[in-house]
């Protein structure tokens, strides 16, 4: 029998949009009981932000169903005392409270870290502002955009001579999730052994820094800003994208070493260009990439991404198709790992999410995103053993709202 291992450990979710919605659906793939807190007041962005072209429902039709996967759903109106109040029963029946909103609105509802410690002591919390809870920066406006700017990675990307460029994917909200994951079992492995819980304070800015340590060390080693490479390497050649015969289709293709590039030449059909000094050695081709990637690219235009991949691949070298996002969806790997899963969920109908990027014999198999409050009577009446007047009176106050 297979046992999800944070089975009966219950985390309290105050977060929206996708760093915290994120940690959170990768803790319930763990087996924990996730209970995001909403209010109709203000709505996650992501509940808002369509995927189907039904505009009925829309709560529910949103970018939610896949960054929420799994976990329970309940509706508190913070702004009224009565609601704080029922939040901090909640608290003292939970282990962990995760948040990546802004560093001033807990505290704004005298629910620091202090606070809720003498609500439930051995309470694990975890934050994921954009950059942090401390320092002059922590309340900063931010949207990944400019959480990947501060953190240093978009002015490492881009060609020579020309502006940053922002990664378009905004790695930051990811990044920072999994952070907070492996930051949450460290503090839970250490409240197994003393007992204690912590308060853990992640930077998604951090996060985004995390990525760059080849920048970060040449500038601290070497005294040197390394300059926008584009799709070069500092020692690889060829490293690049190159078209290949269809519609915008391009082939990745990364050589690291001269026994790579031999057998890439064989591949090749070893033209006469290949053993021109040139490019006799690693460091000869690095001085003479321009030239290199435009005869490199002669050959891919011949092939589909996918062949010219396999053949690379069969040869021992390292090279991947550039799929577009159908083609991901529909790749035979993709899908024979089970990376994409369906879900049937109560008004999206048949979707398809993507699961967290593990497989694991402990890996919980959850259910679709929540409704909006769907879980209410579960958490008010299950789990904070309210009655119904009790319940109708806070809703009618919009107390559960």
């Amino acid at each position: 029998m297979n046992i999800a291992p944070l089975k009966g450990i219950r985390v309290v979710s105050l977060t929206w949009v996708w760093a915290g919605p994120w940690m959170g659906a990768m803790l319930a793939d763990m087996g924990a009981e996730v209970i995001k807190v909403e209010t109709r007041q203000r709505l996650d962005a992501q509940r808002v932000v369509k995927l189907t072209k039904d505009s009925v429902e829309d709560l529910n039709m949103g970018q939610f169903n896949f960054t929420n996967r799994g976990v329970k759903s309940c509706t508190i109106n913070m702004k009224e005392p009565e609601g704080i109040e029922t939040f901090k029963k909640l608290l003292k029946v939970s282990d962990a409270l995760i948040t990546n909103f802004a560093p001033r609105v807990l505290p704004g509802w005298g629910l620091d870290y202090e606070e809720v410690k003498k609500i439930k002591p051995d309470i694990i919390m975890v934050t994921l502002p954009a950059f942090g809870s401390i320092g002059p920066d922590k309340d900063y406006v931010s949207y990944a955009s400019t959480i990947e700017a501060v953190g240093g990675l978009n002015i490492s990307f881009g060609y020579p001579g020309e502006p940053p460029v922002l990664s378009g994917t905004y790695p930051a909200d990811p990044i920072g999730g999994v952070y907070g994951v492996a930051a949450f079992m460290a503090a839970l492995i250490y409240r197994n052994q003393t007992g204690q819980g912590q308060l853990v304070d992640v930077a998604q800015s951090e996060g985004v820094t995390s990525l760059i340590p080849e920048v970060i060390m040449e500038q601290v080693m070497n005294g040197r800003t390394r300059p926008r490479m584009g799709n070069r390497d500092d020692i690889m050649a060829p490293h690049g994208c190159y078209r290949c015969k269809g519609e915008d289709q391009w082939v990745a293709i990364a050589v690291g070493t001269d026994d790579e590039w031999r057998a890439m030449c064989k591949v090749m059909g070893n033209p006469a260009w290949c053993k021109d000094d040139k490019f006799v050695d690693q460091f000869s081709r690095w001085q003479n990439q321009d030239e290199l990637n435009r005869l490199v690219a002669e050959w891919t235009k011949n092939y589909t991404h996918y062949e010219a991949q396999n053949m690379l691949q069969k040869a021992g070298v390292a090279a991947g198709s550039s799929l577009d996002i159908e083609e991901l969806v529909n790749d035979p790997h993709v899908v024979k790992r089970g990376a994409i899963i369906q879900q049937n969920h109560k008004v999206a109908g048949e979707i398809n999410v993507y699961r967290s990027p593990w497989k694991s014999a402990l890996t919980a198999q959850n259910p679709p995103a929540p409704l909006l409050g769907e879980h209410n009577d579960y958490v008010f009446k299950e789990l904070l053993g309210m009655t119904d007047s009790e319940i109708a009176r806070l809703t009618e106050k919009r107390v559960i709202y």
